[in-house]
């Protein structure tokens, strides 16, 4: 069983919609001795899978280096990325700048999953729902944001959603949408808006 969590995804600048997406939830990372261990539970001793994993490590590295890709049926391929050193510019085509061997390094090691590894997963594999990711959570309770908005307002007479993030720490699509709900809420809250856009700002409602 896995559990899934629905991420929020940075917003666009002029953005209010709150995009996701999907991610595993995580309860740590498994190490090499601990796959070592899984390993010996299928009947291979201990120094047979260490000895298995480094023969195997040491094998793809020798065949990658020699210009190969390295692909494991059910499992993926693997194959090198390579681009010039960090302190080095980028030739053009057909510019003048040459660059030889030494300006050149191995950049990454890319793995490309088999398919089949791919449809196996998915056909033992049930999720369980685990919650919602936010990139901001403020510490503050709703109505001691509500108050920090008021209290903003009434000092410099508007309020943007920037203003709000960095009084209450929400992120912006949050920001935007608690502030849409106090704007709903005037009658209570005292807090309208003005204005669309770049340039909506909430304000004090006006007294009659």
């Amino acid at each position: 069983m896995i559990r899934y969590i629905k991420q929020e995804m940075p917003q666009a600048n002029d953005s209010i919609k709150s995009d996701c997406y999907y991610r595993p939830e995580t309860f740590g990372n498994m190490t090499q001795d601990d796959l070592v261990q899984q390993m010996s539970l299928c009947g291979m001793s201990k120094p047979q899978a260490e000895m298995a994993l480094m023969r195997m490590r040491e094998s793809i590295t020798e065949l990658l280096l020699q210009g190969y890709s390295v692909s494991i049926d059910g499992l993926g391929s693997f194959s090198l990325s390579i681009g010039v050193k960090d302190d080095k510019d980028v030739e053009e085509l057909d510019g003048d700048v040459r660059r030889n061997a030494a300006s050149l390094k191995v950049r990454k090691v890319l793995f490309r999953t088999d398919k089949k590894w791919l449809r196996d997963l998915n056909l033992h594999c049930r999720f369980e729902r685990g919650g919602i990711g936010r990139i901001n959570q403020s510490r503050l309770t709703v109505e001691q944001r509500l108050a920090k908005a008021q209290a903003f307002i009434a000092e410099h007479h508007m309020l943007r959603v920037a203003d709000y993030m960095r009084l209450t720490g929400l992120a912006k699509s949050t920001a935007a949408k608690e502030l849409r709900s106090f704007a709903e809420s005037s009658y209570t809250t005292g807090i309208t808006f003005d204005g669309c856009g770049p340039s909506l700002v909430y304000i004090a409602c006006k007294s009659n």
